[in-house]
């Protein structure tokens, strides 16, 4: 890795070069790591693939070429059957293609650098999508991905799943335009415990009072898809103590397969699903964290976090990802928005009208 290179031209970028201000290079998800470090957050190491890596994959594949033609000759009207036929064609080329070795080789450097610093062999990383432009849900993360040739594979799919019917036809609606590169984020894998979803505020009422814990047994995808009923917690955020709990079934953990790039979902047992999911230090020390995110951005935040299960108290509270609150701080912002206008129009009414004095 050539650190001498501007940061525009890199293929990959460490997380601890990163700032937020560079989503334009490694998508949102990425940079938000970054910046996290900034911020003295515990985060998983690792690293990122840029935007700009995507772009060389498909102009020196001939996929670019190939997907502007088809959209010029078959897809000037993008009803759901073109965008069925586009989606179909470029996932596929994207998934088949070989990486230019030039870009592979870096790629894999990196990683095994990670595998040295973690003094692992073949470590499980995560896989995931970060676009530099928000598309909640659209493109895939990939879990428990270990060794080379693996990494290069889910790294296509990656890149192929911003192509996905949903991602186009959410970019054709929003006239985005159909083409789309995206950066990678690539992780260390945290073994989770437990793992959840944190917001820094009550997310049913909007009361920036309270924080609010989701949280569960095993990798987040169980909280987060909805699999299982997690426990719930309802903490004041200035006193930190704990104001309403419910205990959730956690019927099921989502894990990973030892030795395998997969994941399984395993039946938790009676005796853990009687117990708490968090302990009292790990549920203190998760507010602790999501007050100062929320101070660092100044506004509230959604964070999903994980427990590591191979690390002691409190090195084992790491934050997984973090993106602003999406309801109630677009409701605030609509209020700042509004009462400056309602304010101005009386201004304006009082000028033309005059003040009635009673």
């Amino acid at each position: 890795m050539d650190k001498t290179v501007n940061l525009e031209e890199r293929l990959t970028i460490w997380y601890d070069e990163l700032k937020g201000e560079n989503f334009p290079l490694v998508g949102k998800k990425n940079a938000n790591l970054g910046e996290m470090l900034k911020a003295g957050i515990p985060i998983s190491p690792g690293f990122a693939i840029t935007i700009h890596a995507n772009d060389i994959f498909v102009r020196e594949s001939g996929i670019k070429d190939e997907l502007e033609k088809l959209i010029a000759d078959e897809c000037r009207e993008m009803t759901a059957e073109n965008i069925s036929r586009l989606s179909k064609y470029a996932m596929a080329a994207i998934e088949k293609a070989p990486l230019p070795e030039h870009l592979e080789k870096q790629i894999l450097d990196d990683y095994h650098r990670l595998c040295d610093r973690c003094e692992v062999e073949d470590l499980p990383v995560a896989v995931r999508s970060s676009g530099a432009v928000s598309m909640p849900g659209q493109m895939e993360t990939y879990l428990n991905i270990r060794g080379d040739q693996d990494l290069i594979d889910y790294v296509r799919k990656c890149w192929a799943s911003s192509y996905c019917v949903e991602a186009l036809t959410y970019r054709i609606n929003r006239e985005m335009g159909a083409l789309f590169n995206i950066g990678v984020g690539i992780p260390k894998m945290v073994n989770s415990r437990v793992s959840g979803v944190i917001f820094t505020i009550n997310p049913l009422n909007g009361d920036p009072s309270k924080i609010s814990i989701d949280a569960s047994y095993g990798l987040g995808e169980a909280v987060v898809s909805g699999l299982v009923t997690p426990d719930t917690y309802l903490v004041d955020k200035i006193t930190l103590d704990l104001v309403k709990f419910n205990k959730g079934s956690k019927e099921i953990e989502c894990v990973y397969r030892p030795n395998s790039s997969d994941i399984i979902q395993k039946d938790v047992d009676e005796d853990r699903r009687r117990g708490n999911s968090l302990t009292p230090e790990e549920l203190k020390h998760l507010c602790q964290i999501a007050k100062q995110i929320e101070k660092y951005y100044g506004k509230a935040y959604d964070i999903e976090f994980g427990i590591d299960a191979d690390l002691k108290f409190p090195d084992n509270v790491i934050v997984l990802q973090v993106r602003p609150e999406s309801i109630w701080n677009k409701k605030k912002e609509e209020k700042k928005t509004k009462e400056p206008t309602d304010a101005m129009n009386m201004i304006l009414k009082q000028l033309v009208t005059g003040v009635r004095f009673k």
